[in-house]
């Protein structure tokens, strides 16, 4: 396998991968379900994860098929970056306004720290806004890169204070 394949194959394995789990996740009593916190007995928290799951993975074989079909490097990056920050606007939105803490991946979260990470996550998803804008208005490779790193640190440091 060349490089330029690699990336490509490894989006495919992950996104096969949560795909699958998804789906393992959804009968009634899965080990799966356990495995990641969740009652073996809460269908709607199953349900809810696998969602989110399946999503994520049906987003990372679309990412790989864009990149396998050549589709430009900068619509690509825009393309997901945008995604990205809509779908964890929604994400947090949810779990903030609607309260689906069963979205989260920690078990048992009571609703005001629920409430913090639906903002964090809604921050997050408004920060990705930054390296996007930089892709969109052709910045270089570095400033897109210390976009990126901002974003990440920002974002850790809003989810990490939801969790105090």
């Amino acid at each position: 396998m060349t490089a330029p394949d690699l990336g490509p194959a490894l989006l495919v394995a992950l996104g096969g991968t949560l795909l699958f789990v998804a789906l393992a996740s959804l009968p009634a009593g899965s080990r799966v379900r356990r495995a990641y916190g969740i009652d073996p007995d809460d269908d709607a928290g199953a349900r809810a994860n696998a969602a989110v799951l399946a999503a994520t993975g049906a987003f990372l074989l679309a990412l790989a098929a864009a990149i396998r079909a050549a589709v430009p490097d900068r619509s690509v990056a825009a393309g997901t970056l945008a995604v990205a920050a809509a779908g964890t606007v929604l994400l947090g939105w949810l779990v903030r306004y609607r309260d689906r803490r069963e979205l989260l991946t920690t078990p048992n979260v009571d609703r005001e720290r629920a409430r913090r990470l639906g903002a964090a996550a809604m921050l997050t998803g408004g920060l990705l806004c930054v390296p996007l804008a930089a892709v969109l208005f052709g910045a270089g490779e570095s400033t897109v890169a210390v976009a990126v790193l901002a974003t990440a640190v920002l974002s850790t440091l809003a989810v990490a204070a939801a969790y105090r």
